[in-house]
This record gives structure tokens, sequence and C-alpha cells, in this order.
């Protein structure tokens, strides 16, 4: 099944790979490959310190000093395992059109070996993310819960709607 896998997502990237061949991009092209860019007037969410979290929330849900040193302790005990970090080190990516096949098969299992890790590490904040709800149920009243709740509902709805800007618009650079 995974050699069935491989094998497809090979020939799609050499499909790719004649066409883009073919017709080289005219005028601005899309952006290079991993270098997703926001659209105009947005800029990438910053992370904040459980500090920053901490104060952040306690004004939003008007968190009394007990539940604001509650939720700093369960701010601290997530940090960093809510959210995908990104490696600012990457650099450019290589052009897979001048490597060997070789060269272009170690780097497609290599992307493969990346989006698995990708996968579990997904999962694994998805897990985190359900945990700390449940911790947070020990910290908030339920009218802060509920508006907590309500809160994310909206951020995911605006992620997606983004997400979906962001494909329609590498449509549009393709055609």
């Amino acid at each position: 099944m995974k050699k069935l896998f491989l094998l497809a997502v090979a020939g799609m990237m050499a499909g790719v790979l004649s066409a883009s061949a073919q017709f080289p991009p005219m005028g601005g092209g899309m952006p290079p490959m991993g270098g997703m860019q926001m659209p105009e007037g947005m800029e990438m969410p910053k992370i904040l310190t459980p500090e920053e979290k901490t104060a952040e929330m306690a004004q939003k849900y008007d968190l009394t000093d007990e539940q604001q040193t509650a939720l700093l302790a369960l701010n601290q005990k997530y940090d960093g395992k809510l959210e995908i970090r990104m490696n600012q080190e990457e650099g450019e990516r290589p052009d897979i059109r001048k490597m060997s096949d070789e060269e272009r098969q170690a780097y497609f299992n290599k992307m493969m070996d990346q989006m698995g890790d990708m996968q579990a590490k997904q999962a694994e904040i998805e897990k985190n993310q359900k945990a700390y709800e449940e911790e947070l149920k020990n910290i908030f009243d339920k009218k802060q819960l509920r508006k907590y709740r309500t809160d994310q509902r909206r951020a995911e709805a605006e992620r997606q709607k983004l997400r979906s800007e962001e494909r329609r618009v590498g449509k549009e650079c393709r055609s």
C-alpha cells in the first residue's frame, strides 16, 4: 500500500515537473516552494509566552487572581505543545528540475518523511489541545469557558477562511 502511494505521488510529481518545464511561469508566477506568503496586510501570528498568553486571557475572560495563577501554571505546562513552531532555518528549496533522478528521489523521500512527521506532530497537538481544554474546565467558570470555546470556534473559522483564500489565490496564479 505504501509503495502504491509513493508510486502515485511520484507519478503526480513527474507530471507536474514536465508541465512546469514546458510552460515556465510568466511574470510573477507562484511563490517559491515552501515560501507561503500571507495575504496583504496580514502577518504571521506571534507565538505568545505563557505569561503573555495568561495576561491576554485574564483580560479577555475577566479572571480572578486565583484563576490567573492556575492558568499561568497550565500555560507553562503546555508551552510549545499546542502549536507547530516552524523552523526558520530551511532557506531556499532546491530546484528539482536540475536534480539527477537519484537526487530527486532522495529529496522526495525526505519530503515524504517530513510530511509523516508533521502529521504525527499534528495528532499530538490535537491530543494536547483536548487535554488543555479539559484542565481549563477546572479553572474557568461556565460563562468563561463558553466564551473561550466560542472564541476558539471563531478563530478556527478564520483559519479555514484564510486557507481557502490561499488556495483560491494559488489557483489564480497558476491560470
